[in-house]
């Protein structure tokens, strides 16, 4: 791929229509890589860069979870806005680029313009192929297709500015960036590919595999529809955060009026606030004391019969002295029959003795059988449950008595407090107040909107987690079943190979890249091989520094220069590992580095990073000096002039004047 041209008109600080040649040129005996583009702080770089990534992906470029309204408040705020404050008619970016695809080279140019003067910033995309319109991809499809051409994820490690470098040579894990690495190296296209062979193979299958085919193909299809509702979602989202924000900054807003137009009012309001946020945090924590209380023994205490009755199954299975006292009680009857001593005065009979002495064995014995349902219970946890059981009886039911009060004093308190605040709005500023309260509860309304939906958006992605985990399982087997027939045989044989394909291609390519890694590393690091070897984790992708000593380096234990170093490496490692000729654009990457570390860039990357590669730099960054150092490798140069007078960038041919020798560093392209 090579950028040929970036068109820019009334974007930004850009005034009119200005297009910049960006085709790397080349001498007799060399390529001449770099586009040098050099502007002082504030001039325009950024925009630049800001400018290619919305050509390609209009509003993907702003992130993944950029809603409608807020993309098109963006580009109303990038309409360029004269001295007179004239608003033009039309804003645009343009990109013309070559991109080579089975050795055919196509020319692509593609354009966004909107408009200013309306209340509504629509986009216009138009797509053209070789100098027509598109016809082959339906205009509504435009979209999807730039982005196939380059995916978002992959450019992100060939469009890049200080943050994203600063990015990743902060310490940590980076959301997405594993799963960009993967689509960048070409590993999710074997996943895929082996989810379409499994399909064949369902679909192909005969006798009872055949119904292998519908459950493949459902877990395909809930999988892609749970990967569109998830992007569906996330766009939703992105948009009830815009606009719980924008109520929450009208409220805020309002809220100040509010206080400035309420004179003594406002004193009294902030009292009230305090005490209603501690009434609110006292009902809040008896609240959370009586939900953990209720899921503890609180529900034993609203039913006392049940609770007596196991007390008293409890304690018989428990009292063994109330057994011995029965036992000894019958043995004396009987020492009493046999001995008369002391004298019986009525006539005993043998059925009598009998009874008496069938009772007393009963209370004996009726111990055991009253607690035979609890035998199996250890002595020790019935003593334990008996105590808890005396919980329930002597603080758990007080104490939840006691909370339920404290629940009704304090909700009648806030009632109260709210009462007065009410009285207070009502001081000078009753209009006011009724628009604060109404902006409150919007704002409630939309924050309880945005929470529910993020619960909403948590259990949606692990379905579609899930999802693909079962159909990632469901290839695994059919792949791994036994064919019927030699093209459904060939495919299974296929299937399996690639299964083994994609371990070894992951292997081979982390190898690659740890490889290439340390070599860029080492080769652009002013301490001459000062890593030895890395280990790259295959799921996350966390890359980890190994010393000469087979010690692992901390990478908090790396200079700030030396972060910086890592994470361009990391960079160009990962682009020449992918194997994509893509052009890289890199936007003020040598601000945080020291003169050695300038000068390695200079000398060994920025020649040597790609085929293209687009420095934006400043003044101070690449200086009269390293330009020199750097000349030998530069096609040609623009410098980016604000005029503060017109409040506009221009664009001229060559770099910045030298002030030391006078003449003007006019690197032009020949």
């Amino acid at each position: 791929m090579i950028l040929r041209t970036i068109t820019l008109e009334n974007f930004g600080l850009y005034a009119g229509r200005q297009t910049l040649d960006l085709i790397p040129g080349r001498n007799a005996d060399r390529d001449l890589p770099v586009v040098l583009i050099g502007g002082k702080n504030g001039a325009g770089k950024t925009t630049l860069l800001e400018a290619v990534r919305l050509a390609l992906y209009g509003k993907r470029a702003l992130g993944a979870r950029v809603g409608a309204a807020e993309y098109e408040r963006y580009l109303s705020s990038r309409v360029h806005i004269d001295v007179d404050d004239a608003i033009p008619e039309i804003t645009s970016v343009g990109l013309e680029f070559d991109y080579a695809e089975a050795g055919i080279i196509q020319r692509f140019r593609v354009e966004r313009s909107w408009s200013g003067r309306t209340s509504k910033a629509t986009e216009t995309l138009a797509l053209y192929n070789d100098g027509a319109l598109v016809t082959s991809v339906p205009p509504e499809e435009w979209h999807q297709f730039l982005q196939d051409l380059v995916p978002p994820g992959v450019s992100q490690f060939f469009f890049f500015d200080g943050e994203k470098i600063a990015d990743i040579a902060h310490d940590g894990s980076h959301e997405g960036l594993a799963e960009a690495v993967r689509g960048l190296l070409g590993i999710e296209l074997v996943g895929r590919l082996r989810i379409d062979l499994a399909l064949y193979l369902a679909r192909h299958s005969k006798g009872t595999d055949a119904a292998g085919a519908a459950t493949l193909e459902a877990a395909k299809f809930d999988h892609e529809a749970l990967k569109r509702d998830v992007g569906i979602m996330r766009d939703e989202l992105a948009e009830l955060e815009e606009a719980a924000a924008r109520a929450a900054t009208f409220a805020s807003e309002t809220k100040r009026r509010y206080f400035a137009e309420g004179g003594d009012a406002a004193s009294r309001r902030e009292q009230l606030d305090a005490a209603r946020e501690e009434a609110q945090a006292q009902l809040t924590r008896r609240t959370a004391e009586l939900r953990e209380l209720a899921g503890g023994l609180l529900p034993l205490a609203v039913a006392p019969k049940l609770v007596h009755r196991i007390g008293r199954a409890l304690g018989a299975s428990t009292d063994a002295a109330a057994t011995r006292e029965a036992e000894a009680l019958r043995e004396r009857l009987l020492a009493w029959r046999a001995t008369g001593d002391p004298e019986r005065r009525a006539p005993w009979k043998e059925s009598h003795w009998r009874d008496i002495e069938l009772f007393l064995a009963s209370e004996a014995t009726r111990t055991t059988s009253a607690g035979s349902v609890l035998k199996s219970v250890p002595i020790a946890d019935r003593h334990a449950l008996l105590e808890a059981l005396g919980q329930v009886r002597d603080s758990v039911g007080p104490l939840a008595t006691f909370l339920a009060a404290e629940l009704e004093v304090q909700t009648e308190r806030l009632v109260e407090i709210d009462a007065d605040l009410l009285r207070a709005r009502s001081h000078g500023a009753s209009m006011l107040a009724q628009e604060l309260a109404l902006a409150e509860r919007k704002t409630e309304e939309a924050e309880a909107t945005l929470r529910t939906r993020n619960e909403e958006f948590k259990q949606l992605d692990f379905k579609r987690l899930t999802a693909e985990r079962t159909l990632d399982k469901l290839t695994r087997a059919q792949n791994e079943a036994k064919a019927s027939d030699g093209r459904a045989s060939l495919a299974q044989r296929v299937g399996l190979a690639l299964e083994a394909y994609e371990e070894r291609l992951l292997a081979q390519k982390l190898t690659q890249l740890q490889q290439s890694f340390v070599s860029r590393f080492n080769h652009l690091s002013r301490k001459d091989d000062f890593i030895a070897d890395a280990r790259i984790d295959p799921q996350t992708f966390e890359t980890t520094l190994i010393d000469h000593g087979g010690r692992e380096i901390p990478k908090s234990s790396l200079s700030a220069g030396e972060k910086q170093v890592y994470a361009i490496a990391m960079l160009w490692a990962l682009a020449r590992t992918s194997g994509r000729p893509l052009p890289m654009i890199i936007d003020t990457p040598l601000a945080r580095l020291d003169l050695d570390h300038r000068t390695a860039l200079v000398e060994r990357y920025f020649p040597e990073a790609s085929h293209q590669v687009i420095v934006l730099s400043t003044d101070t960054e690449i200086d009269d000096a390293l330009l020199r150092k750097l000349g030998n490798s530069v096609s040609h140069a623009y410098r980016l002039d604000y005029d503060a007078e017109r409040r506009a960038t221009s664009v001229v041919p060559g770099y910045f004047d030298d002030k030391r020798g006078g003449t003007v560093r006019a690197l032009h392209k020949t």
